[in-house]
């Protein structure tokens, strides 16, 4: 190759090597930058997630609650049902010494009733024949007592077993709810008031609410709205019953006020109430239910209802005919 044939070469290869590192890194793969309707559309889709992870998050934290009252009266039984076993296995043991003294048969009883334990005696029931003749009520007694006992204290150990694993889960559920609820903080923060529509709605607003209730409700109505419409502008909190709220933990509270019961979660509350159908029948007080039971709210009339939205956002008032709690909508229930 001549001379003038490589130079020429080496000139092209070095304007195409300081062209490519002239180029930003990563250009040729850069990703299109997120629009805002596909921000907006992350943070509606994010926004059912968390509701429906709170709903499993709150029915976790209701099972085990219920599963350690029940840990805890299991124990207080075995506790009362040991004492009385010891109490009989004492009058078995004077039944005992006192055929021993006068030579009748129960040469092994002595170290039955010594037994610490339900199953020793349980292992050697045969040996209670030898007093069974005259002595019959006081050793069916003693008898039950130990099975009972025994009985009791394998479920104490089942439920501890169970409880711990429920606990287990519900540490699971929360590690995951929070993590969707910092990824909801960041779109919020990201999108700004720009979040303020399509199930996406943020920033504090009292003054939505109009300074309280002022509609046509009576009775226990009145006041479920009235309690209702005192939070607006509360920031909401996944898993919160007050002073924060999310959306079961209000409608909840909203009820208790009046002195209505209804259950935590939102599928529970929606089997809890009379269907209202159709839409145009609903009152004030009813509740209206959303994204298949993943959120709940109160109708307060006018074709609007009040509620606690989701992370970001707070207590506000809402119309039905917002696009998508219209889209979303599953129906109403009263009570």
């Amino acid at each position: 190759m001549s001379g003038w044939i490589r130079g020429r070469t080496l000139a092209t290869l070095c304007v195409a090597a300081s062209a490519a590192l002239a180029l930003p890194a990563g250009t040729a793969e850069a990703k299109p930058k997120e629009t805002l309707s596909q921000a907006k559309a992350k943070l509606a889709k994010l926004n059912s997630q968390v509701d429906h992870l709170d709903n499993d998050y709150n029915k976790a934290k209701e099972q085990w609650a219920a599963a350690d009252k029940k840990l805890k009266a299991l124990k207080a039984s075995v506790k009362q049902q040991r004492q009385s076993w010891a109490e009989l296995r004492v009058r078995v043991a004077q039944m005992a010494a006192s055929a021993y003294k006068n030579g009748s048969n129960g040469a092994d009883i002595p170290a039955l009733v010594s037994a610490k334990d339900p199953q020793t005696v349980l292992d050697q029931m045969s040996a209670f024949a030898q007093l069974s003749k005259n002595r019959s009520t006081e050793l069916a007694q003693f008898l039950n007592a130990a099975q009972l006992l025994q009985r009791q204290q394998a479920q104490a150990e089942q439920g501890t077993t169970d409880l711990v694993q429920k606990k287990n889960a519900l540490l699971a559920k929360k590690k995951t709810i929070e993590k969707s609820v910092e990824q909801q903080k960041a779109l919020v923060k990201k999108l700004g008031p720009a979040a303020d529509s399509g199930g996406g709605d943020s920033g504090p607003v009292a003054s939505n609410c109009g300074g309280g209730y002022h509609g046509s409700a009576t009775g226990k109505a009145r006041t479920v709205l009235e309690w209702a419409y005192s939070k607006c502008g509360t920031p909401y909190l996944y898993g919160g019953t007050g002073p924060r709220y999310d959306c079961s933990g209000f409608t909840m509270k909203a009820y208790a006020a009046a002195g209505r019961t209804i259950p935590r979660v939102v599928p529970d509350q929606y089997d809890a109430t009379t269907r209202v159908t159709p839409q145009s029948a609903l009152s004030p007080g009813d509740l209206v239910f959303f994204d298949n039971l993943g959120h709940v709210g109160i109708y307060v009339g006018g074709g609007k209802f009040i509620h606690s939205p989701h992370t970001g956002s707070y207590v506000k008032i809402d119309s039905l005919s917002n696009p998508w709690y219209s889209s979303h909508y599953v129906g109403a229930g009263a009570l």
